[in-house]
């Protein structure tokens, strides 16, 4: 797999979870949990939640199974859903934190799509591209409201989707949900021309299971935070996304 991302890297989520499973996920929120922006504070939250379930055997065999780890990855996603609705003092009548999210996890052959909210999946096979999504906005005229979205309810309110990918394909998880009629020139126009707060990541399939570079820079952005470093990360992040989407244009 190749993996690039571009916005804010705090909004993206990439984590190898077992020998043949990944988790990919952008998230967007509004309001804050304990004092952090609502979308960066989740994510964390299921990185440290996967990773806590990671030392149980019992996660270790279903997050690899394809007919099982959905199951446990809706698991992870309550406990988190919890959390944010808890931390944010939120209740029944009051919300003032909550998160859009559009995760993507890859078991050997197998994709399944959580989503709630306003975060968007595509999926690019040959000359196709397809919705992984539905959209939970609604369009009152002033500002889009969402309908759902994690952390605004005591109940988590996701739905799940399965698609099979090859080598070739492309899953494309951004920030906001391209409006109007979309085909891959267009989604390709829109990922290039950007901004920073269109948070992307791609993910692009091929043959060989190497280790993903995208987990590597996440590991040294964690671990050094000089200025130098993270430019060099931003740069490589970036140079991937485009040789990513080259190689779909093809």
């Amino acid at each position: 797999m190749d993996v690039a991302i571009r916005g804010d890297r705090a909004s993206c989520l990439t984590l190898q979870l077992g020998a043949q499973s990944w988790l990919f996920a952008v998230a967007r929120g509004f309001g804050t949990v304990d004092g952090m922006a609502a979308a960066p504070a989740t994510l964390s939250r299921i990185r440290v939640e996967c990773e806590r379930r990671l030392k149980s055997e019992r996660f270790r065999r279903a997050i690899d199974r394809p007919e099982a780890a959905a199951t446990a990855m809706l698991g992870v996603l309550s406990r988190v859903n919890g959390e944010v609705f808890t931390r944010s003092a939120a209740h029944d009548d009051y919300v003032p934190a909550g998160c859009s999210l559009s995760a993507t996890l890859v078991v050997r052959a197998r994709a399944y799509v959580l989503h709630t909210g306003g975060t968007a999946a595509y999926l690019a096979h040959g000359s196709d591209l397809k919705w992984l999504t539905s959209d939970d906005t609604l369009d009152d005229g002033v500002l889009p409201l969402l309908s759902r979205a994690l952390g605004t309810t005591s109940a988590l309110d996701v739905s799940v989707t399965s698609v099979g990918v090859e080598s070739g394909d492309v899953v494309i998880l951004l920030a906001h949900r391209v409006p109007g009629e979309l085909d891959r020139r267009a989604l390709i126009a829109h990922v290039e021309g950007a901004g920073p707060s269109e948070h992307v990541l791609v993910v692009r399939f091929d043959d060989g299971d190497r280790a993903l570079e995208e987990a590597l820079f996440s590991d040294v952005i964690r671990r050094r935070s000089e200025p130098f470093v993270r430019a060099l990360v931003a740069v490589a992040g970036t140079l991937l996304l485009f040789v990513s989407l080259s190689a779909w244009a093809q």
